[in-house]
């Protein structure tokens, strides 16, 4: 017996999300294999939008933004700091901004976007300046250029509950 499958397409603007409804007669393993399918697709086409390919040696992998601490250069080499190793990425500073969350992430100078949960603790003791401490104690410094905007930043996470004030 031929199966037959008949898609419908209905465009509705008024849908923030997509819905996919499988109608059958009964679950089957080809209901169970199709809803699969789309599971996973969505799975993979959510994980490559928000992940970034690096590179170790000759190595290529793609990781989760979300396990990037930081981003500097360095050498003009662009380096990301990962949870897990050290990597260069290609292309510029400004084209891994655009794709990087602008919740988590902020430029702190000209050369370095850092990854906020993973700052352990702003130092503004230094008068003119910011010290940053990562997680794994490592530091950095945001530039006189961008101490303001940092400032502002820090300030409307704190108000919105997104940064502690210890």
């Amino acid at each position: 017996m031929k199966r037959t499958i008949n898609i419908k397409f209905d465009i509705d603007p008024s849908f923030t999300k997509i819905e996919i409804i499988i109608r059958s007669n009964e679950k089957t393993e080809l209901t169970k294999n199709i809803a699969s399918m789309i599971r996973d697709y969505v799975i993979q086409e959510e994980t490559e939008s928000t992940a970034i390919e690096v590179f170790k040696g000759n190595n290529s992998k793609k990781i989760d933004q979300n396990d990037i601490v930081r981003i500097y250069i360095e050498d003009r080499k662009l380096i990301v700091v990962a949870l897990d190793d050290i990597y260069q990425a290609r292309g510029t500073l400004q084209s891994l901004e655009d794709t990087l969350d602008s919740k988590s992430y902020i430029r702190i100078s000209q050369s370095e976007i850092i990854n906020l949960d993973y700052v352990s603790s702003f130092d503004m003791s230094i008068k003119g300046t910011i010290k940053v401490v990562f997680e794994d104690d490592s530091c950095s410094w945001v530039s006189r250029r961008f101490v303001k905007a940092v400032q502002k930043r820090l300030s409307d996470l704190a108000r919105n509950g997104g940064v502690s004030n210890e």
